[in-house]
C-alpha cells in the first residue's frame, strides 16, 4: 500500500507539472493571438478565456500569476479565467499581481495595481451591461443605447476575497481588504477593510491602527 501511495503522489506530481508547462505554451500563443502585451515570467496553471476586441487592449506586468480551471486551487466554484475587453475597453493588471477563476469584463477601463491579491471566482465589471431605462432595455433586439461604464481601479497591496463582486466606478484604495463574498459598488479607502452585501466598512487594517497608535 505504501508503494501504491507513493506511485500515486508522484503521478499527481508529474502531473501537475506537465499541467502548468501546457498551459504556459498555450496561454503565450493565446496572449499572442489576442495582441496582449505580456512579460514571459507568468505562472499560468490552467488555461484562460480571453476575449480581446481590435479596438481594445490588454496589459500584464511582470510576475503575473493565475489558476484557471477546476483542477486548480480548488476552493469551490472555480472556473477559468476570463479576461474581456470590449472595443475602447482597456485593462491594465501591474506587477506580482496573483488571481484565481476570476472574470474581468471591461467596456471602459479596469486598472490593478502591483502586489494585488484577487480571491477565487471574484468578478470585476465596469459596465451595466444593460440600459436601466425598461423601455431601452426591453426593445427586440435590445438597444445598447445609454448603457453606463465607468472605470475600475484597485490600487497597490489590495486584497480580494473569494467570490467578490466589483462594480463599475470602483476605487479600491491602497493596501485595502474586500472580505469574501462582498458586492461592492462604492469606493474603499486606503488601509480599510470592507465587507458585506452591500460592502460597508468593517475597520481599519492593522497597519493603518498601527499608524493611529503610533500619531496619538
Amino acid at each position: 500500500m505504501k508503494l501504491i501511495r507513493k506511485l500515486y503522489r508522484g503521478s499527481r506530481f508529474g502531473y501537475y507539472e506537465t499541467a502548468r508547462m501546457y498551459s504556459y505554451v498555450i496561454t503565450s500563443f493565446k496572449f499572442y493571438l489576442n495582441n496582449v502585451k505580456f512579460h514571459k515570467d507568468f505562472i499560468s496553471y490552467g488555461v484562460p478565456i480571453l476575449d480581446i476586441n481590435p479596438g481594445g487592449s490588454f496589459t500584464i506586468g511582470e510576475k503575473f500569476r493565475f489558476n484557471s480551471g477546476k483542477y486548480h486551487a480548488m476552493g469551490g466554484r472555480q472556473q477559468q479565467c476570463y479576461f474581456v475587453a470590449a472595443k475602447g475597453g482597456e485593462i491594465i493588471i501591474g506587477d506580482n499581481v496573483g488571481v484565481t477563476s476570476i472574470a474581468i469584463i471591461c467596456h471602459n477601463k479596469i486598472s490593478i495595481g502591483n502586489n494585488v491579491k484577487i480571491g477565487i471566482n471574484t468578478v470585476i465589471y465596469d459596465t451595466d451591461f444593460h440600459s436601466l431605462d425598461a423601455s431601452i432595455r426591453n426593445q427586440y433586439p435590445e438597444s445598447i443605447e445609454g448603457v453606463k461604464s465607468r472605470p475600475v481601479i484597485i490600487h497597490d497591496g489590495a486584497f480580494i476575497g473569494g467570490h467578490t463582486t466589483i462594480l463599475k466606478g470602483v476605487t479600491i484604495g491602497e493596501n485595502a481588504i474586500v472580505g469574501a463574498g462582498s458586492v461592492v459598488f462604492e469606493s474603499i479607502p486606503a488601509e480599510q477593510i470592507w465587507a458585506g452585501n452591500p460592502a460597508k466598512f468593517v475597520k481599519n487594517t492593522y497597519s493603518n491602527e498601527l499608524k493611529r497608535v503610533v500619531n496619538e
